[in-house]
């Protein structure tokens, strides 16, 4: 199904397809574009889910962790120092060091840091990889668990383990059920449809208690720690003011929750019966981290009732203008489609 189009000048030059599911913390299945049952890997999307495990075993009391730590440990972040430095700081509470990261480095997806970085003549290490927080929180878990930490990236290690039943436990679906692959940091890669990803994150934010709860307070109230000035999930988050998670994936997955207390925003053709946290699970086929995805994030939200427009810092989201080397404006990318409501 098309989600974005994208035109020149007024002629329809290119489409990135996709679909869509809206699942309600019951699991019922509220509204949809194309397959909600086409299964892909949620990459990054995971890293929520991966954090539980050692908040379970009490890792934040254990290791005194600040509500921008555990937001890090869920973070695509962007290698700015404040990420460098809270991922460090994560790693130095378990008495470890950056060489025992196993995620490899790369250059800050942020612009400005990247080109700092370039500019004091050091190289990227493993603190600048964005799943650097994820893998601190990781190694972390492997003290609480009173495991190795060799290896903690390996699908047999006993904390990978854990991580996989803790995302079945939330999708509601046998471990075994969800194929593994290798992630882009090293960790396994977990495969869901589209209608059990959403499933799992409507239920993460209608957790009232525990580490679910946790999570979704540290990502909400720190988002900058969750992103930064790279990506759409910060401006996303603090435009609803903590009542609304989001995080991206990799090859065009985009993930949302919805808290019930949007509820007064939401349209009618939902049919809600009672105030309920709603999970939203988007993936262009392609895999358009922006052009494609972005307008439709937001054409999701419009449709499910929010008002987007009255929050000003997304509209540089909403519209996708195509200009050429010369600056003049020559098309724009258009999400066109309709949310089919059930």
């Amino acid at each position: 199904m098309r989600l974005a189009s994208v035109y020149r000048g007024s002629h329809l030059e290119s489409e990135h397809h996709g679909s869509i599911a809206v699942v309600d913390a019951r699991g019922r299945l509220l509204a949809f574009v194309g397959d909600p049952a086409h299964r892909t890997s949620l990459r990054s999307a995971a890293k929520p889910f991966q954090a539980v495990p050692l908040l379970d075993y009490g890792g934040a009391e254990e290791f005194d962790l600040s509500g921008e730590e555990i937001a890090i440990m869920c973070a695509s972040h962007g290698g700015e120092p404040v990420h460098v430095g809270t991922a460090a700081a994560l790693l130095r509470k378990g008495e470890f060091d950056e060489e025992d990261l196993l995620c490899g480095a790369h250059a800050p997806y942020d612009e400005k840091a990247a080109a700092d970085l370039r500019a004091s003549g050091e190289e990227p290490s493993p603190l600048h990889n964005n799943c650097s927080g994820k893998h601190a929180g990781m190694l972390l878990g492997t003290r609480v668990m009173d495991v190795s930490s060799s290896r903690y990236i390996d699908p047999d290690h006993p904390l990978q383990v854990l991580i996989r039943s803790t995302l079945a436990e939330f999708a509601e679906v046998e471990s075994d059920d969800i194929p593994i692959a290798i992630d882009g940091c090293g960790v396994p890669a977990f495969f869901l449809s589209l209608h059990r990803t959403a499933y799992a994150y409507a239920r993460l934010m209608a957790a009232r208690e525990g580490s679910a709860s946790q999570v979704v307070e540290a990502m909400t109230s720190f988002p900058y720690y969750v992103g930064g000035a790279w990506t759409m999930t910060t401006p996303l988050m603090e435009a609803f003011g903590g009542e609304l998670l989001a995080k991206e994936g990799a090859e065009g997955l985009y993930t949302m929750a919805i808290a019930p207390s949007l509820r007064s925003e939401l349209t009618e053709r939902l049919r809600l019966d009672d105030d309920i946290a709603i999970g939203v699970a988007i993936k262009i086929n392609d895999g358009s981290m922006t052009r494609g995805r972005n307008p439709a994030i937001l054409r999701t939200l419009e449709q499910l009732g929010l008002d987007v427009s009255a929050r000003h810092e997304l509209q540089r989201y909403r519209e996708w203008p195509l200009r050429n080397v010369a600056g003049t404006l020559v098309g724009e990318v258009r999400a066109e489609f309709e949310l089919e409501f059930v």
